[in-house]
């Protein structure tokens, strides 16, 4: 695992693109395929933003590194930067994480991974504090085996606040790269189930319409996710294109094709009949949580 020192339009670029530079290759140790690569926004840029306590949204899955021995490389993917270096950085996913900084954590070697020199290696020891923070099931590919804390122990361990914006960090991949179709005996949409059960543990498995919970009287969780802007129609899989519901209203609102006011998060049915979500949180502008 490294940690790098990045500004806020290289994240975008980070995951659009899947890569970054290097000025020299790392060699104490080398980069192996799979190692994360935290992207940690750069600290002038953190206190502006207000994130000092939350400098890390994002790690890239290393892949292989590519030379640039004559510049080309570096101005074709960076065009306006007026720079090149030797290495370029090729990965193989972003992966989000939920907000923190490295200062914030018990670290061995904490000073050392303060300085500006990329990329920065973390110790085994420092690795295994910053691993439960990596939310592999939000990943362009899933892999939530690999989760120190399971989805359903996110807001548990977290906190709502911070498990949510986890869930936009999915969202600004998925928006910023999106996942395309695959098309086999008929049109099949790509969907990330653990987006959808990411929402169901945050609402406790309750209706955001009726705020109905099955688990005090039939003694289980169980609540549905609906795309408001249906796949099939073009809609994203993204947090903000969600609703959780319970079984009733998801049935009733396919029976009635109710139109969804996303200004008044307010579900209308065709006979004149409005419900308004009772639990909205994700539905807000980030930071108007309540």
């Amino acid at each position: 695992m490294r940690r790098l020192n990045v500004r806020t339009a290289q994240i975008t670029e980070c995951i659009q693109k899947s890569k970054f530079a290097l000025p020299a290759r790392p060699k104490t140790p080398p980069l192996q395929p799979g190692e994360l690569l935290l992207l940690q926004l750069v600290r002038s840029e953190a206190e502006r933003l207000g994130k000092l306590h939350g400098r890390i949204d994002f790690a890239l899955v290393f892949d292989h590194l590519e030379e640039d021995v004559d510049g080309s490389i570096s101005r074709f993917y960076w065009p306006k930067e007026d720079r090149t270096w030797r290495w370029i950085v090729h990965c193989s996913a972003t992966v989000p994480t939920i907000p923190f900084s490295l200062e914030d954590l018990p670290l061995a070697e904490a000073d050392k991974y303060a300085g500006q020199a990329n990329p920065r290696h973390l110790l085994p020891q420092d690795e295994q504090l910053v691993l439960p923070y990596v939310r592999w099931s939000l990943a362009e590919q899933p892999a939530p085996y690999m989760e120190t804390v399971p989805t359903a122990q996110m807001v548990q361990k977290f906190g709502h606040q911070k498990a949510l914006s986890a869930i936009y960090n999915h969202d600004r991949i998925a928006i910023l790269k999106p996942v395309p179709k695959r098309q086999v005996t008929t049109e099949e949409f790509i969907r990330n189930p653990w987006l959808a059960e990411s929402l169901k543990v945050y609402y406790g498995h309750r209706c955001q319409i009726c705020s109905k919970s099955f688990l005090p009287d039939y003694g289980v969780d169980l609540a549905d996710t609906h795309h408001v802007h249906y796949l099939a129609r073009g809609g994203p899989d993204v947090s903000s294109n969600i609703v959780v519901i319970c079984p009733n209203h998801h049935r009733v609102i396919h029976a009635t094709d109710a139109h969804f006011n996303r200004q008044k998060l307010t579900y209308e049915y065709p006979n004149g009949f409005r419900e308004a979500l009772v639990l909205p949180d994700h539905l807000l502008e980030p930071g108007k949580v309540t």
